[in-house]
């Protein structure tokens, strides 16, 4: 008799840390002043969950500031956590996962009135000269909509050591939009096309940690995406940021 050896998993510990010019979701400029946005989160068996944070860090109340915290000053203006599944398939790499929105914390601005979830899924196919990928995201609870993010990418090598990636990708409402949403947090004002990016983004390590900056050049279609301040509507928009990130493996832990 044979006694199979239990299946081992790697656990990872990470810790990401995000420093932008603006927080833009989705095309969508939801604070348009400097953020700070850490994220921790742990991986195992192809599973990964974590907790995601938008941090405005000085008070955003000129005359055309736009502000997750509103009134509140600087803090922390929005919580997210988020667990996902992802496997590779051949030449096909592919995510499930869900999302919880949550600005409990604030009093105006952005409240608890805005909180949601939503199930995700994207698929990206490798080995060809760019990569396609298709990412779909449903709200199923204050917006109860579908967006779609079709996008190509490919890296450019800059030297042996060192390449940048070059991104294009389309933001689509199918179901978000202002006219077929059942309640008033409805994430853009019209259906179909709402932005265009082209991004450039590229990373290297500084010791244990990698740093990732990023930039992206974006061509605002829907109405609520051109809003780049209170009052003032732009078809360009610039954004970019930096990422720090760390992570390490905790050991093997028996499935």
């Amino acid at each position: 008799m044979v006694w199979a050896a239990p299946a081992i998993a790697q656990v990872t510990l990470g810790v990401d840390a995000a420093l932008n010019s603006q927080y833009v979701w989705r095309g969508l400029s939801y604070t348009n002043k400097p953020v700070i946005q850490p994220d921790v989160w742990i991986s195992a068996s192809g599973f990964t969950a974590g907790v995601w944070a938008n941090v405005e860090p000085s008070s955003y109340t000129g005359a055309t500031d736009i502000s997750e915290n509103g009134s509140e000053g600087a803090g922390i203006a929005e919580i997210d956590g988020w667990i996902e599944y992802a496997r590779a398939s051949g030449n096909v790499n592919w995510k499930l996962g869900w999302t919880i929105y949550t600005f409990d914390m604030n009093k105006s601005g952005f409240t608890a009135y805005y909180d949601t979830h939503e199930f995700y899924g994207q698929a990206s196919i490798g080995g060809l000269p760019f990569t396609p990928t298709l990412y779909a995201a449903y709200d199923v609870d204050k917006v109860k909509g579908l967006y779609l993010q079709p996008s190509i990418s490919r890296a450019v090598a800059v030297s042996p050591a060192l390449s940048i990636t070059l991104t294009a990708l389309a933001g689509i409402s199918a179901g978000q939009e202002k006219g077929n949403a059942t309640d008033a947090s409805w994430n853009f004002a019209n259906s179909g096309l709402a932005h265009l990016d082209l991004g450039a983004s590229t990373s290297f390590a500084a010791g244990s940690v990698s740093i990732a900056p990023q930039f992206h050049v974006q061509w605002c279609h829907d109405d609520l995406v051109k809003a780049t301040s209170l009052g003032h509507q732009h078809d360009v928009k610039f954004w970019g940021g930096v990422t720090l990130s760390w992570s390490h493996a905790l050991g093997a832990a028996a499935e």
